[in-house]
């Protein structure tokens, strides 16, 4: 199901793996209702890019060179409370999940449950 606009949910794909990215890239792409508006590799890309494509949807690594997901969360919904931000982590224990969610990260979603990316992108922009 597309954002409630009826467009593509379009989303922003930050992590500091490019095999990864690509990874998500191609699994996202088969999803006719998510478009991947950018990527980034790093923390300070990921405020470039995210200032660049103003994404319905951030998808954050946590563990990331320059700055983490969670203070790129921080700094974003900052400015921009409303953003939906997805922390996509191989560490989603009960701290980091705490700490996502006291800043207003809507979802963490651990890596090992890739396959549950694209449905919680739609389910969080519905």
């Amino acid at each position: 199901m597309a954002n409630p606009s009826g467009l593509p949910v379009r989303v922003l794909i930050v992590d500091d793996e490019p095999d990864l990215r690509l990874l998500l890239r191609t699994m996202l792409d088969l999803e006719a209702d998510i478009d991947i508006a950018g990527e980034a590799g790093d923390g300070a890309e990921a405020l470039e890019r995210y200032a660049e494509i103003g994404p319905d949807v951030l998808v954050l690594d946590q563990r990331m060179p320059v700055l983490s997901g969670l203070e790129v969360a921080e700094r974003v919904l900052h400015d921009h409370p409303e953003q939906l931000i997805i922390l996509f982590t191989a560490f989603a224990d009960d701290d980091t999940t705490e700490a996502a969610s006291a800043l207003g990260v809507r979802t963490v979603l651990a890596k090992d449950r890739i396959d549950e990316l694209g449905a919680a992108i739609l389910r969080l922009a519905s």
